[in-house]
């Protein structure tokens, strides 16, 4: 083979290498590499590859069809397409991943949280467009950088959070104090939870390239206590952690839901009712063939140390069962002239 043979067919195969190593645009992080951002010491934090999640049908069909059903979003833009014209950012294309995290513990009315957003964004064109809608309530300035009160829908529920532009890739929402700490991390200030060891010993074990990832250290210790009064107890008394991961390839969402429990005789015990339960489920099948459908999907298993869940499903039958609950909802839902008037029309009347 002379040289010049040998010059194009080394050009032949790098062409039919390079398309299947999809190129990360300007800024764009992995969701693994975003726990950088993350302050110590959360309880759970999930993460997810959006512009994967944003790729599914269902989530196409809500923006560019259902766009009116949603009455907030109807009301700020007419549809999507305007949307994208006035933020500057289409969800499906310009978000890369979303990373959050939760603090304290569940028992809390209001525990703290984080969120981080991957994302290509134009900072002046977004915070006219938040403020335009009257986004904000007030603003404050810590370090070099500006906190924006995000107004509160649920006035007398206690929730004040914070939405600051971290850098020209990614912005942070949550918990006043949280945000601070983030902005901390960024200036090479403090800890993050990567320096949580009782979280990450399973943050580790995931595979975070999936579409999303989940770990939970920390179970509610109502939870742990068997129920009451028999029915069906189970003994959840040493679950120590909660994990799960789900991706979506070739029209198929897939995944595992994990209990971490050190109980191998009550971790069978519990496989062995919900088994049983889904038997029960698989005899209306029937009437309801997608029903067994899901249920045909889904695997479940015990050893020493866990309860693991495994499952695969359709995008075929997750839009079908979709559609189904959309119908279910509108039969249940009261015709407008059974409705009661608003309390103004009742007065007047």
């Amino acid at each position: 083979m002379n040289k010049k043979m040998l010059a194009m067919v080394m050009v032949l195969a790098m062409l039919l290498i390079v398309p299947a190593c999809k190129k990360k645009a300007p800024g764009q992080m992995s969701s693994e590499a975003m726990l950088g951002m993350v302050p110590e010491g959360p309880m759970m934090v999930m993460a997810f590859d959006f512009q994967r999640f944003a790729a599914l049908n269902f989530f196409d069909k809500a923006l560019k069809q259902d766009w009116q059903n949603n009455a907030k979003a109807a009301k700020d833009f007419k549809d999507y397409q305007e949307f994208v014209q006035k933020t500057g950012v289409d969800l499906q294309k310009d978000v890369y991943a979303v990373v959050a995290a939760i603090y304290g513990s569940f028992e809390s009315e209001n525990p703290e949280v984080l969120g981080v957003v991957n994302m290509k964004y134009d900072e002046a064109k977004l915070l006219a467009v938040f403020k335009e809608k009257g986004v904000f309530t007030a603003e404050e300035k810590y370090g070099d950088r500006t906190l924006y009160t995000l107004k509160n829908e649920d006035t007398g529920k206690g929730k004040d959070m914070r939405l600051a532009f971290l850098n020209k890739a990614n912005v942070l929402f949550g918990s006043p104090l949280l945000v601070k700490k983030a902005i901390d991390l960024a200036a090479k200030k403090g800890q993050n939870v990567l320096k949580t060891p009782a979280l990450m010993k399973y943050v580790d074990k995931l595979d975070k390239k999936s579409m999303f990832w989940l770990a939970l250290g920390n179970i509610p210790a109502k939870m742990k206590e068997a129920p009451a009064g028999g029915g069906m107890p189970v003994d959840l008394s040493k679950a120590e952690a909660f994990t799960a991961v789900a991706d979506f390839k070739n029209k198929i969402l897939s995944g595992e839901l994990r209990l971490i429990s050190n109980n191998e005789a009550g971790n069978k015990q519990i496989v062995e009712m919900l088994n049983g339960l889904k038997a029960l489920g698989a005899m209306g099948s029937a009437k309801e063939p997608e029903l067994g459908q899901l249920l045909n999907g889904i695997q479940l298993s015990a050893t020493a140390d866990a309860i693991t869940l495994t499952f695969s499903i359709a995008e075929e039958l997750m839009n079908k069962l979709g559609d189904k609950a959309k119908d279910k909802a509108k039969t249940m839902m009261p015709a407008p002239e059974a409705m009661p008037a608003p309390a103004e029309e009742a007065t007047l009347n």
